[in-house]
Order: C-alpha cells, then sequence, then structure tokens
C-alpha cells in the first residue's frame, strides 16, 4: 500500500475513532490510538484561525454559497471562535459527509437557527 493511500486509511480510521464509531470501545485502546496520531491531531487543530471581518465579509460576498449556508455558517463561526470561511468549508463537509437528516429536516435547522440568532 502506497504511503498516501495509508495516510487516507489512517486518517479515516481516526475519524471513525473519533466519531465513536469504531470497534474500539476500551478507553485504554481509544487513548492509545489518539496518543499514536497526536501530532496529527495538533497540525489539525492549528490549520484552524480564529474569526476575521476580512473572512466574514468575503463569506457574505460569495456568490456561489446559498445564504441559509452562509448565515448557519457564520453563527457556526462566533459560537466556534472559527475563521468564517473555514466554518462554512466544516459545514458544507458535514452536510456532504455526515449529516443523516432530510432535507426538510434541514430546512427546519436552518429556520430555528434563524429564529433563534438574538439567543447567540
Amino acid at each position: 500500500m502506497a504511503e498516501s493511500e495509508m495516510s487516507v486509511r489512517s486518517s479515516r480510521e481516526l475519524h471513525t475513532i473519533l466519531l465513536g464509531r469504531s470497534a474500539l470501545r476500551e478507553p485504554a485502546q481509544i487513548e492509545a490510538e489518539l496518543d499514536r496520531h497526536w501530532d496529527r491531531l495538533h497540525q489539525g487543530l492549528c490549520y484552524y484561525k480564529p474569526p476575521s471581518s476580512s473572512s466574514a465579509g468575503k463569506v457574505k460576498e460569495d456568490k456561489d454559497v446559498a445564504q441559509p449556508l452562509k448565515d448557519f455558517g457564520l453563527r457556526i463561526s462566533k459560537l466556534l471562535c472559527l475563521d468564517e470561511h473555514q466554518s462554512v468549508q466544516l459545514l458544507q463537509c458535514y452536510l456532504q459527509e455526515d449529516y443523516r437528516g432530510t432535507r426538510d429536516s434541514l430546512k427546519v435547522l436552518f429556520f430555528i437557527g434563524n429564529k433563534s440568532r438574538n439567543l447567540v
């Protein structure tokens, strides 16, 4: 197996562990895997930037992203204290790869998010 294939496989396995979907159930096993991948986890976390007005502006001006997605992404950015553009990317990735609801339930989620805007 090529090194890049091993890296992708390893990343997928790590993602599965972090989601709690792996066969590993013992805390000691999970701890060992997290220790083994500490550098990769640290690099991944360091990739994310803090929010900025320039990033928020770029998200607001982006014509390729639907307005409800932008609005929700900007709210996520505030909640997580992450770069606005990266927050929208994370949301898009989640919706593409991990979201298991229906389109209708997603619309409800976006609607609820807009209604509760004053709470954030």
